[in-house]
C-alpha cells in the first residue's frame, strides 16, 4: 500500500527527508552569511513598511526578531550559497518573495559570480537599494484586481560590476512574468505567497515562459498542509519532463534563524548533489 501511494503522489519517487548537506560541508556558507548580516543593522525602513501592501511579508510577532543573530546552525540561506558556489559556475538566481532583502542580500554578497533577480509585490526596501546603483527603470499596468494599485516595476541596478535586476508585480500577473521571457535561471527561490494555488502557478510561468536552464534547482519554503500537497503535485506532473535527480523535504531554519521554528523546505533538481563539477 505504501509503495502504491508513493507512486501516485511522486511518480515513485520518495523525497529525502534529511539535510542534504552536513553543518560541516556549510561551514564556509554559514560564516559567510553571518559577516554579511553583520553589515546590516536594521532591516526594517518604516516608511516603507507604513507603504506596503503586506508589511514586506513580515508578521507582527516576526518584526521584533528580524535583527537579531540568528545563531550559528545551518539556514535555507547557506544551502543556497553553498549550492550556487558547488554547483554553479555562473549562478543565475531568482527570488520570488523577497521580502526586506535578508536572503536575497546574503546570496549577492556571497557569491560574486552570481546574477541575481528578484520579484516581489513590494517596491524594494529602502535598506537593499541604498546598497545598490539604479540604472534604468520599466514600467507597465498593474492588473485592475490585483492588491497593489500602482504601476509594476522592473529595475535593474548595479552592485559591485554586476547586474542586479528586481521586479515589483503582482505574481499572479501574466504580463509581469513575461518581462522575464528570454532569462534563464539556474536556481529559484520560491518564498512569496503562501498558498497552494500560488506555488503551481509559480512554477507553471517558470515552465511557460521557459525560464529554467538545462540544469537547475528549486527551493521552496514553507511547505506544510495543502503547500506540501502541491509540491507533490508539481513532482508529479514533471518529474518525467524534467528528469528530476534529487527531491528533499525537510526542516530547517529560515531567515530568523533560532528565534522560530525550524522551516518545512522542498528542494528539487535535474541533477545528482553527488556530481561534484560545476556547469554555466
Amino acid at each position: 500500500m505504501i509503495d502504491l501511494i508513493n507512486k501516485w503522489l511522486f511518480g515513485g519517487v520518495q523525497p529525502k527527508k534529511k539535510l542534504p548537506f552536513s553543518a560541516d560541508q556549510l561551514t564556509a556558507e554559514i560564516k559567510t552569511n553571518r559577516k554579511t548580516l553583520n553589515l546590516v543593522d536594521n532591516w526594517v525602513d518604516d516608511d516603507a513598511f507604513a507603504r506596503s501592501w503586506f508589511n514586506y511579508g513580515v508578521p507582527d510577532y516576526i518584526k521584533k526578531d528580524i535583527n537579531r543573530a540568528i545563531g550559528e546552525d545551518p539556514t535555507y540561506t547557506d544551502i543556497l550559497l553553498y549550492v550556487s558556489k558547488k554547483y554553479f559556475e555562473k549562478p543565475a538566481y531568482l527570488e520570488i518573495g523577497v521580502s526586506v532583502g535578508k536572503n536575497f542580500f546574503q546570496i549577492l554578497e556571497g557569491n560574486p559570480a552570481a546574477t541575481l533577480t528578484g520579484f516581489d509585490i513590494e517596491d524594494i526596501n529602502p535598506v537593499l537599494s541604498s546598497r545598490l546603483i539604479l540604472e534604468s527603470t520599466t514600467d507597465w499596468d498593474t492588473p485592475p484586481d490585483s492588491i497593489k494599485k500602482n504601476p509594476s516595476t522592473l529595475k535593474t541596478f548595479r552592485f559591485q560590476n554586476r547586474k542586479v535586476q528586481y521586479m515589483c508585480a503582482d505574481v499572479w500577473d501574466y504580463n509581469s512574468w513575461s518581462k522575464l521571457n528570454g532569462k534563464k535561471f539556474n536556481i529559484v527561490f520560491s518564498d512569496a505567497l503562501h498558498t497552494p494555488e500560488a506555488i503551481l502557478f509559480e512554477f507553471e510561468m517558470l515552465v511557460k515562459y521557459n525560464l529554467l536552464d538545462e540544469k537547475f534547482v528549486i527551493v521552496w519554503d514553507d511547505l506544510v498542509g495543502k503547500m506540501k500537497r502541491s509540491f507533490y503535485q508539481i513532482i508529479k506532473r514533471y518529474n518525467k519532463a524534467f528528469g528530476l535527480k534529487e527531491i528533499y523535504l525537510f526542516n530547517v531554519n529560515g531567515w530568523i534563524g533560532e528565534h522560530e521554528t525550524p522551516h518545512a523546505i522542498g528542494i528539487i533538481s535535474n541533477f545528482s548533489f553527488s556530481h561534484e563539477g560545476r556547469s554555466h
